[in-house]
């Protein structure tokens, strides 16, 4: 006869073994259940039994015969619902982020609208020229004429500045994007950004000639 302890650790074994086939087999039979349900929802759909088969890895035959078991015919009225919603979501959501974009899209082309004024207006008080623009829109019958100079200019610039730092979602200094960045990548973005010619390469290391001349073809640097 068995010690009263073994004879207890062995009936605790026998109950965590039997307790975990049972629900791998409920497990089984559920997932059966959805593999079952989400064929015949995907028929339901409009899709063929040929297509359902090379998705599930059944044969025709099969897929036919799964199809007219009473499981099948009984498919849940609120599993079409859950796969109509669903499918209502995703549009909802899909709509969304199209009109999310073409807002964006729309701002940005009023900010550079705005900001080719202000290079005309610089470009015209550079050669001495006045400066007069109207403060009412263009479908307003009345008008507000006034003169504009280089301080009116560069408030408009922090303006759209400020609404870009807005758009992009955050804001940071240009140090700190340069931040770990190799120095002489750094410094072709930094003249890019300045709009400002590279200089002569004689001037410059092998080192550096190589990755202008690497940037300039669309390569990487190095």
């Amino acid at each position: 006869m068995e010690p009263p302890e073994q004879l207890k650790e062995k009936v605790l074994s026998e109950k965590r073994l039997t307790n975990r086939l049972r629900l791998v087999t409920t497990r089984l039979q559920d997932a059966q259940q959805e593999h079952l349900w989400a064929i015949a929802a995907a028929k339901s759909e409009g899709l063929s039994i040929r297509k359902i088969a090379a998705a599930t890895g059944l044969s025709s035959s099969r897929v036919h015969q799964l199809l007219h078991t009473n499981e099948a015919l009984q498919l849940p009225q609120w599993l079409t619902s859950v796969s109509d919603s669903q499918s209502n979501r995703d549009q909802q959501s899909l709509s969304k982020e199209i009109q999310s974009l073409k807002k964006f899209q729309q701002r940005l082309a009023e900010e550079s609208e705005v900001m080719r004024w202000c290079i005309g207006w610089l470009e015209q008080l550079a050669c001495g020229e006045r400066v007069v623009i109207n403060l009412r829109a263009e479908s307003d019958s009345r008008t507000a004429f006034v003169g504009v100079d280089q301080k009116w200019v560069l408030r408009v610039l922090n303006r759209i500045a400020a609404d870009l730092d807005q758009l992009s979602g955050y804001s940071t200094t240009h140090e700190e994007g340069n931040a770990g960045v190799e120095p002489i990548i750094a410094g072709i973005k930094h003249r890019q950004r300045l709009a400002e010619p590279e200089p002569e390469l004689s001037s410059l290391s092998q080192r550096e000639q190589r990755a202008i001349l690497r940037e300039k073809m669309g390569l990487s640097p190095y």
